[in-house]
């Protein structure tokens, strides 16, 4: 079970690992990132960054929708640096009800929605593409922010 999915650019940091992690209370942090998967420094680096008890899985997209399948009974925490990486999820059945959308930093080509996130054309059609399969979306920084719709942000 995905306990949160979050976007988040640099996906396992202090806040990630021992604040999010905590509040919803996962066993596992999944990074999908195919980029990342395939970088065995990188991958060591999030392994190290995962706190003691907690289980760190870091693979590309296809590998995440086989792990989140054979799973599913485990309280996973997925995080991701790209909306497109849960847009391809979806399209591998992998259902998602809510995505905490937190940490897209600015980029040239973005605007900034929040205090913490800037998108780009293809974002937001990837955003109302995950609206429209009926996965709400909303903006928070931490876990004790207020939720906001990121929809309505746009």
């Amino acid at each position: 079970m995905i306990t949160i999915a979050r976007i988040d650019e640099r996906l396992i940091h202090g806040q990630v690992a021992y604040a999010w992690s905590v509040a919803y209370k996962s066993e596992a942090i999944m990074v999908i990132d195919n980029e990342v998967a395939e970088d065995k420094f990188q991958v060591s680096l999030l392994q190290m960054a995962c706190p003691a008890g907690v289980k760190c899985m870091v693979c590309n997209e296809e590998k995440g929708a086989e792990l989140l399948k054979k799973y599913e009974k485990r309280k996973i925490f997925l995080v991701v640096k790209h909306p497109s990486a849960l847009l391809s999820l979806c399209g591998k059945g992998i259902e998602l009800k809510e995505i905490n959308v937190g940490g897209l930093y600015f980029k040239e080509g973005r605007r900034q929605i929040s205090k913490t996130v800037y998108v780009d054309p293809e974002m937001e059609g990837i955003f109302q593409r995950l609206s429209e399969l009926g996965v709400k979306l909303e903006n928070r920084t931490t876990p004790t922010d207020s939720k906001e719709d990121l929809m309505k942000l746009m």
